[in-house]
């Protein structure tokens, strides 16, 4: 076995038999070498530039990253396919299903592909050695594609079982969740279902609370209530009355209406033209990225604690 054999069967081995062509080119296996294998059968060609070795069995998990590779950087699986891979309850698939950014998304036979304007890698895990999209992100595509039930049934087999949470999926709606896009419609109102707005905010409220102790602020004045000229006060979730300097839980961001989102407006305009200096705080801020909530939490400490 010469060396080119080698670093096909290692590469291969290591990802479902699948091997694609810039990846031997980069390993040192040249064009005419894997001419060669592909010409004696060792190379099995799947997708243009994606090969199957030849000695290891088709399988589902092959299938989906021949077809993430074959789709070019960035592409995972996705739908249906990503769903069957995080083993969620009551979804089938019957071909490989494709995510991808990029726009001149090639055609591969024989498989489903989705062009998507944004997909973080917040939003892209691994799966048995396969890129696919997060459990929150593959409930949203879902909506998009497969009847409410289904949608249903899977989010709340992946809630009961640990494998997301009602706040994971919050914070996924508040970032990419826009209104309008496909999908959105369906996974707010399976979140709006199974808890609560109440103790979806409390449940936000709990979190900052313990970033702010993990700040080393002083304690806040929870619930302290600013008087208007007319109507009922406003209620700031965390202040500091001597300093002017509140930290809000931005929890009905993710459902907010037109309406919701101009009263809000409205309300902040007041505050600070009240001296007030309100920082706020949402689902994804908090449950994405603590430790930059925490930083800029720490920022306020010396004025507060002065």
């Amino acid at each position: 076995m010469d060396n080119a054999d080698k670093v096909i069967n290692r590469l291969a081995s290591a990802a479902h038999g699948v091997v694609s062509r810039q990846e031997l080119l980069t390993n040192g296996v040249s064009d005419k070498e894997i001419r060669r294998r592909r010409e004696s059968g060792v190379l099995v060609a799947v997708h243009p530039g994606v090969y199957r070795h030849a000695a290891v069995p088709a399988t589902n998990d092959g299938r989906l990253l021949a077809a993430a590779l074959a789709a070019g950087q960035g592409a995972v699986g996705s739908r249906r396919s990503a769903a069957v891979m995080h083993g969620l309850r009551g979804v089938r698939w019957s071909r490989p299903e494709i995510t991808s950014p990029h726009e001149d998304l090639p055609r591969l036979v024989g498989v489903m592909s989705h062009r998507t304007r944004q997909l973080d890698t917040a939003d892209v895990t691994t799966v048995r050695g396969v890129p696919v999209t997060t459990i929150p992100r593959t409930l949203l595509d879902l909506g998009a594609a497969i009847p409410f039930e289904v949608v249903e049934q899977a989010a709340q087999d992946a809630i009961i079982r640990n494998l997301t949470t009602a706040p994971q999926l919050i914070a996924l709606l508040e970032r990419v969740g826009r209104r309008g896009r496909n999908g959105t419609a369906v996974l707010r109102a399976i979140v709006a279902q199974s808890l609560p707005d109440e103790r979806l905010q409390s449940e936000l409220e709990r979190r900052l609370h313990v970033l702010i102790q993990r700040a080393a602020l002083p304690a806040p004045v929870l619930q302290h209530p600013v008087p208007r000229p007319n109507g009922e006060p406003f209620l700031l979730d965390f202040a500091w009355p001597d300093l002017m300097i509140a930290v809000e839980a931005d929890g009905r961001r993710w459902h907010a209406t037109k309406h919701d989102f101009e009263r809000g407006l409205l309300r902040e305009r007041q505050l600070r033209a009240g001296g007030w200096d309100v920082h706020h705080f949402g689902w994804s801020d908090v449950v994405e990225h603590p430790v930059d909530v925490v930083a800029h939490l720490s920022t306020l400490s010396s004025a507060i604690a002065a």
